[in-house]
C-alpha cells in the first residue's frame, strides 16, 4: 500500500521510484507466500495471483492493443498490432476457460484454492454485469456505436454462455453444485457492493444539500446612480480603446 501511494501521488523521481521498488518486492513477497507461510490465507491469495498472472497479463497486454489500434486520435498502433492483440485476448481467454474446464484449476494445498472459488465466479458475474450496462450506456449516450454495442453484446453473451455451463456441467475439479454456490454468494457480494455505493451517494448528497442550505447566498444592494455612471465610463474607455479610469 505505501508503495502503491508513493508511486502514483509522488511528484518527485525519488520517490516515485521508491515508491516502485516497495511495490514491486511487496508484490513479489506476496507471490511467494505459498513458500512462505503454508497453509494461511495470504499464502492461498498469494497462489491465486500466481496462477491468474499469466492470463492477466495477455489480457491487458491485448485490450491494450485493440484500444489503441482502433480509431484514437493520438497513440495509434498498427493493423499488425490489433491482431496480436486480439490473439493475445483470446489466448488469455481460453487459459482462463483451463482452468475451470481442465487441469489448471489452481489446487492449494490438497484441494481447489479458495481464492479462486472466490474469484472465479465474480469475474464472470461482475464481467456480465460490466458488459451489459456498457450496451445500456453507448445505446444511450453513444452516437454512431452500433459496432461497439454488438460487441458489448457479444461478450456479455459470451459470459452468460459460461455462466451457464458452469451451473449444468460439472468441472475436473469443481462440481456445479459448488460453482452454484459460489456464484450466489458472488451475486450477493456485488448487490451488496451496488448497494453501499448508492447509499454512499445518496448520504452524500444529502449532506450536501444541508450543507447548502444553510449557506444562504448575501444579497448586495442594488447599486446607485453613480457606480452605474462610472461602469459606463470604464466600459466606453475600454471599448474605444482609452485608459481605464
Amino acid at each position: 500500500m505505501t508503495g502503491s501511494l508513493l508511486a502514483f501521488f509522488s511528484k518527485g523521481a525519488l520517490q516515485r521510484k521508491l515508491g516502485a521498488a516497495f511495490l514491486t518486492v511487496g508484490f513479489l513477497s506476496l507471490l511467494i507466500t505459498p513458500w512462505t507461510a503454508s497453509a494461511s490465507p495470504s499464502s492461498a491469495f498469494g497462489h491465486l495471483l500466481g496462477s491468474i498472472l499469466g492470463p492477466s497479463v495477455l489480457l491487458g497486454v491485448g485490450f491494450y492493443q485493440i484500444g489503441f489500434s482502433g480509431n484514437v486520435p493520438v497513440g495509434r498502433l498498427s493493423a499488425t498490432d490489433r491482431r496480436l492483440g486480439v490473439a493475445m485476448v483470446v489466448a488469455g481467454v481460453v487459459w482462463f476457460e483451463a482452468m475451470h474446464w481442465w487441469t489448471l484449476t489452481p489446487t492449494y494445498p490438497d484441494e481447489v484454492n479458495r481464492s479462486w472459488l472466490i474469484f472465479w465466479p465474480t469475474m464472470l458475474l461482475f464481467g456480465f454485469a460490466l458488459a451489459c450496462g456498457m450496451y445500456a450506456l453507448v445505446g444511450q449516450v453513444g452516437d454512431r456505436r452500433v459496432r461497439e454495442q454488438r460487441l458489448m453484446l457479444v461478450v456479455s453473451s459470451f459470459l452468460m454462455a459460461l455462466m451457464v455451463m458452469g451451473l449444468t456441467m460439472d468441472g475436473p475439479s469443481l462440481a456445479k453444485e459448488r460453482f452454484a454456490a459460489e456464484l450466489l454468494l458472488a451475486a450477493a457480494d456485488l448487490f451488496g457492493v451496488l448497494v453501499g455505493a448508492a447509499m454512499a451517494v445518496l448520504f452524500f448528497a444529502v449532506v450536501l444539500y444541508f450543507y447548502e442550505s444553510t449557506h444562504v447566498p448575501v444579497h448586495l444592494p442594488a447599486p446607485t446612480e453613480e457606480q452605474l455612471q462610472q461602469a459606463e465610463r470604464i466600459i466606453a474607455g475600454n471599448i474605444s480603446g482609452g485608459e481605464e479610469e
